[in-house]
C-alpha cells in the first residue's frame, strides 16, 4: 500500500516502512524510551461485514489478540484492532504488527489505517501530566 500511489520502502534500523518510521521518530521525540514495553494498538477497516467477520476469525484462529469493531457514531465501517500487551515495540513488534495488520488488510480486502501506541505513566509522569486512579 502506498500513500497517494507513492512507492514504500523499509528502512533502518527496524526495517519499518519509511512513513511508520517517520511516525515512530515522532513517538521517541515525545519522550517515548525506545526499548520500553508498552500497548499498541493497529487498526484494519472494512467496508463489509462479511470480510472483517473473516479476518476476525483468521486472526482468532492465529491467537491475535483484538477486537471486531461494528460500525457505530458515523463510522460506517467495520473495523479491527489488533492488540499486543506489555512489549517493546522495537527491534520486531512493531514490523511485525504492522506486516500482519497488512496481509489481513490485503487478504480480505480491507485497509491498514495506522498504529498507536501508548505512553507508559512514568513517560506521562515526566510531562507533569497527574495520572488519576480508577478512571
Amino acid at each position: 500500500m502506498g500513500l497517494f500511489g507513492r512507492k514504500r520502502r523499509r528502512v533502518e534500523p527496524y526495517q519499518l516502512w519509511s512513513d511508520d518510521a517517520e511516525r515512530w521518530d515522532t513517538f521517541l521525540a515525545r519522550g517515548a524510551e525506545p526499548h520500553t514495553p508498552r500497548d499498541l494498538e493497529v487498526s484494519v477497516s472494512f467496508a463489509k461485514e462479511e470480510p472483517a467477520r473473516a479476518a476476525a476469525k483468521e486472526l482468532a484462529s492465529a491467537r491475535v489478540a483484538g477486537e471486531l469493531v461494528p460500525p457505530s457514531h458515523g463510522v460506517e465501517e467495520w473495523g479491527i484492532l489488533m492488540v499486543r500487551r506489555d512489549e517493546a515495540l522495537v527491534p520486531n513488534a512493531l514490523r511485525e504488527a504492522v506486516d500482519l495488520a497488512e496481509s489481513i488488510a490485503s487478504t480480505h480486502g480491507g485497509e491498514y489505517e495506522g498504529w498507536t501506541a501508548f505512553y507508559t505513566a512514568d513517560e506521562k509522569k515526566a510531562w507533569g501530566v497527574e495520572l488519576l486512579d480508577g478512571i
